[in-house]
């Protein structure tokens, strides 16, 4: 039977073992666990490439090396085009990825792409697109039996990976027209909402046929909701247009015995009350430097939603103490008093300039915090 299903009489003691499997669960189901479970998922090729020069396996993964507790297996949700390079030259490169988007690659930064075209900007093109937005084998790994025994046999709670559906609509019609729509409320974007929430439903089913009973346990959310400042829609907005298809979305998902974690960086302040009653299990990252207030939503949400980040990349760059100050405050707020609910994470991917050293340190200091007596 899946975790999810199950309930176990409430522990008055916190467990002294568990499996990295039962810590993820049990703080995504609000109950007492050994210590906060660790599920980073992102790191910049640029920062393992300089990590390797300071000892990290080249042929690692993050969460082998780092003995992780969530393993993120990404699925493709994409029109699966072919990519093509438009331009290139010895600063960038201009190309158009298997999503339809333009993007501008920088060389010579350490930052996120450009986004400079998108592949929907009329009725027409949608059609298109959506004739090949349908669920195939081919969109998951051709290892994923292989990945998700190894990461069964070393008890992890797995997660396969998708574009949430309102951020698929983002990508599909470049942030203007994307924020336009949530004014006019043209029947298409109900259509690209409905068109990849189907795509996620029926690409898990496909996954669960392919494995042993009781091998997935979540669906991992990867949003573009927000920015520096605010959402990208107003709470009226994401209740009338988007809540609906979380809505139904985590009831598919929680029907087949699995948890959903939504991650999207940013300020999530706008949005948060009506996020929660989507039954969407775990938020993160909560991005320190958009003025997410852990102690806040952990008060005010903190039974309803588990929640999971808010330690600032930007303090792990400052000092070993920093990094430790950090660490120490935002696992103790994170977990509360009843010690669950939260999940440890950085509010963005480290930059190449943060040594290992330092990210292991934040690591060894988060798993050996434990409750007060």
């Amino acid at each position: 039977m899946p975790f999810w299903r199950r309930t176990p009489p409430a522990l008055v003691e916190r467990p002294i073992r568990l499996t990295a499997r039962e810590r993820v669960w049990r703080a995504l189901k609000h109950q007492p666990v050994d210590r906060v479970p660790c599920v980073d998922c992102y790191f910049l090729p640029e920062t393992l490439r300089q990590w390797e020069r300071e000892g990290y396996p080249p042929d690692a993964t993050p969460t082998d090396f780092f003995d992780l507790d969530l393993v993120y297996i990404p699925v493709d949700c994409t029109m699966g085009w072919r990519e093509t390079v438009l331009d290139e030259t010895d600063d960038y490169r201009i190309v158009v990825g298997a999503d339809g988007v333009t993007r501008k690659h920088w060389k010579i930064y350490n930052t996120q792409p450009q986004e400079l075209d998108f592949p929907v900007k009329t009725t027409r093109d949608w059609r298109e697109v959506r004739s090949v937005l349908k669920a195939h084998h081919g969109r998951l790994p051709e290892d994923l039996e292989a990945r998700v025994a190894l990461a069964r046999e070393r008890e992890r709670f797995i997660a396969l990976a998708f574009v949430e559906p309102c951020t698929l609509a983002r990508r599909l019609l470049g942030s203007r027209q994307w924020v336009e729509a949530f004014e006019t409320q043209p029947p298409m974007l109900d259509e690209i909402l409905e068109t990849g929430l189907r795509l996620i439903v029926e690409t898990l089913d496909l996954a669960l046929k392919r494995l042993p009973p009781n091998s997935i346990d979540g669906v991992w959310l990867h949003a573009d909701l927000a920015y520096t400042h605010a959402a990208f829609m107003t709470d009226r907005h994401y209740r009338s247009i988007v809540l609906p298809y979380h809505r139904q979305l985590t009831q598919e998902v929680h029907r087949r015995g699995l948890a959903v974690l939504l991650y999207t960086p940013g300020c999530v302040d706008t949005f948060l009350r009506s996020v929660r009653r989507s039954g969407i299990d775990a938020l993160l990252p909560l991005e320190t430097f958009s003025h997410n207030d852990l102690a806040r939503y952990k008060q005010a949400f903190g039974t309803m939603v588990a929640l999971g980040g808010n330690i600032s990349a930007d303090r792990l760059m400052d000092s070993e103490d920093a990094t430790e100050a950090e660490v120490r405050t935002k696992v103790a707020i994170g977990m509360g008093n009843m010690w669950t609910g939260y999940l440890f994470c950085l509010d963005r991917p480290l930059p190449p300039m943060v040594p290992l050293s330092r990210y292991q340190k934040a690591l060894a200091i988060a798993r050996s915090l434990v409750p007060r007596q």
